[in-house]
């Protein structure tokens, strides 16, 4: 017995009646999602689909945002309200900070002057812009990877939990997502094509800015130029990719240069390309581990951080009664660093086995860990469902010979899980790469499609 033909929502196009035969509606609507005339309306259902479940997670979780209490995780909100009622980027007024990159709080600078205090327009806002991250993706790779995969890895990112929940939080993540989106698509039409003058330049910008958001990039951007230079040694135009790969390092350079400089006035003289942030981050993972094994993973909420917090103050009390440092600002926060480095290395000299577990600890932590086990199930579930869409089209597009479209973008998502294991690992450290995933996630069921339906179809 044959389908019976039916209105899609897509027009006026003969279907498959999802309720009867799911499999072949699913099968129709893959072919279709490769059609050029109605790119458009997939791209808007995606994006509404998309707004829709922000939406609903924001008004699910309601009652228990920590924003309603006027608490922002970071305290992001404080460095963005300090820069505009002081002119100060810092934590407290006219204390400036190098612990964190100035971007966030730049996108954060309207909330403040258009919303004040109220965080839960905030929250909307970014979910909005989330969704803006979810178009912004379709469009884009839909230049490099076609109209299907452009699609799938839209409707990937676009019902991705994770990184709903994180971006109703108030998180730095969210301003990070469209940069990467954009990195990955120019990084790989300069792989694949040949590239037009201004993508160097451009790359190289925002590259910059990544590296402004998070110093985790600045590996990522090093490792890929040196990626592309080696693979590309044989090819005539070497010459040409060794001078493209030049500006985009100088052009980047250029971008981090006056925040490097503003750290050097506030601190009277150190070098801090972006911030200072490191050492703490190595500190907390031996902590974590004892918590672990002296009270293990199932506990309260805040406990970790309480516990955090306990053992910076007697670190502190101890070499501070000692050495009698009283300072403040820029240079508290280097001192504080070298306290976190000396007491990071003494562990490591003393049992140098542990920090081999918190490696493998930190491997999978970076997918899926959160501050307790309660919220690391949950985040475990959650992920677990997209991993395994992006591992199964890894999986796909390694088998269909399609490795290469994404090389780069697997090179940013093994960069930054090896940087995290080296120093701490948490769940929502691995958003970053999901726009990254999306992509290869699509690229493998549009090269599985090309492949079996499309030669059948033929």
């Amino acid at each position: 017995m044959k389908d019976t033909p039916t209105v899609t929502l897509l027009g006026q196009m003969p279907g498959v009646d999802f309720m009867r035969n799911p499999m072949s509606w699913l099968k129709m609507t893959l072919i279709q999602m490769n059609d050029a005339k109605l790119f458009g309306r997939f791209a808007a259902i995606i994006v509404a689909l998309a707004l829709i479940v922000r939406l609903g997670v924001l008004l699910c979780f309601w009652p228990t945002w920590i924003w309603h209490t006027g608490h922002v995780q970071d305290s992001w909100n404080d460095l963005a309200i300090n820069w505009v009622t002081h002119g100060t980027f810092g934590f407290n007024p006219h204390e400036p900070t190098i612990a964190r990159g100035p971007v966030f709080p730049l996108l954060e600078i309207p909330l403040y002057l258009l919303f004040g205090n109220n965080y839960a327009a905030w929250s909307v806002t970014l979910l909005l812009f989330d969704t803006g991250t979810c178009l912004l993706l379709i469009l884009l790779a839909r230049q490099v990877w076609g109209n299907r995969a452009a699609l799938l890895a839209g409707l990937f990112y676009g019902v991705n939990l994770p990184i709903i929940y994180y971006t109703a939080t108030i998180q730095q993540f969210t301003s990070v997502l469209p940069l990467v989106v954009v990195w990955f698509y120019l990084f790989s039409r300069w792989d694949l094509d040949s590239p037009k003058k201004w993508i160097p330049w451009t790359l190289g910008l925002v590259s910059g800015v990544l590296m402004l958001n998070k110093t985790v990039y600045l590996p990522v951007t090093l490792t890929s130029l040196v990626a592309i230079i080696w693979l590309k040694r044989k090819e005539p135009q070497f010459k040409s990719i060794c001078r493209q790969a030049a500006i985009v390092l100088c052009t980047a350079v250029v971008a981090v240069a006056p925040w490097t400089y503003r750290n050097y006035v506030v601190t009277e003289g150190a070098v801090v390309p972006v911030q200072s942030y490191f050492w703490q981050l190595v500190w907390q993972k031996y902590l974590l581990s004892d918590l672990d094994a002296t009270e293990g993973v199932s506990r309260p909420d805040d406990r970790t951080l309480n516990y955090f917090l306990s053992r910076r103050a007697e670190l502190f009390e101890r070499v501070d009664g000692t050495s009698g440092v009283k300072l403040t600002g820029p240079k508290k926060e280097l001192y504080e660093e070298r306290v976190f480095r000396d007491q990071v290395l003494e562990w490591f000299r003393s049992k140098p086995t542990q920090f081999v577990g918190n490696v493998i600890s930190n491997m999978w932590g970076f997918w899926a860990r959160a501050e307790n086990l309660k919220k690391t199930l949950l985040m475990l579930s959650m992920q677990s469902v997209f991993l395994g869409a992006a591992v199964f089209g890894l999986g796909l597009a390694i088998r269909y010979g399609q490795l290469f479209k994404i090389r780069f973008g697997l090179l940013l998502v093994l960069t930054l899980w090896a940087e995290h294991s080296l120093v701490l690992g948490w769940g929502r450290f691995s958003l970053d790469t999901v726009p990254v995933l999306a992509v290869v996630f699509g690229t493998g069921i549009d090269a599985w499609m090309k492949q079996k339906i499309g030669e059948n179809q033929g």
